[in-house]
């Protein structure tokens, strides 16, 4: 089994200054600043995140020279299709609202999903459907993107 080669944890760091810089220029700013382009900006980029962690499970249901070899393969491949498309459906839900609505129910859909897909992962890497390492990196990152979205909530909401 391999581990995370160290290009994929540095464009996972990488990945995560979108989030951090959003948040320090809602946070930072004066009220000069138009600050729901930000807000709108952050939940594009969440939404946009999602739907990539959920192409590593399409990637992994659609392998064909399996690197984890699991009994109920094709049961495991349903469920990884599901977790697929539904963070990418559920960050769409997040971008409507946020531009249709109100930018902050956008991060509040956010919040909650990034640790609710982290978790279903997490059963996913118990079972032995994704290579070691890769929950280590969706922990930090789940955590830095959770720091910023209730960050912003904080600042924003009160």
């Amino acid at each position: 089994m391999k581990k995370l080669p160290f290009l994929a944890v540095v464009l996972m760091v990488a990945g995560l200054l979108p989030f951090v810089a959003c948040t320090c220029g809602i946070v930072f700013f004066d009220s000069g600043v138009p600050v729901p382009n930000l807000l709108m900006a952050l939940v594009i980029y969440g939404a946009v995140c999602l739907s990539f962690i959920g192409a590593v499970h399409w990637g992994l249901a659609l392998e064909l020279d399996r690197a984890i070899l699991t009994s109920g393969a094709d049961r495991a491949d349903n469920l990884r299709l599901v977790l697929g498309v539904v963070p990418a459906f559920a960050g769409w839900i997040a971008a409507y609202l946020a531009y249709a609505w109100v930018p902050l129910a956008g991060v509040i859909i956010l919040a909650v999903l990034f640790p609710l897909v982290a978790l279903a992962e997490r059963g996913a890497w118990q079972r032995g459907w994704l290579p070691p390492g890769y929950m280590g990196m969706r922990w930090i990152a789940t955590a830095v993107t959770e720091c910023c979205l209730l960050m912003v909530l904080l600042v924003r909401a009160f």
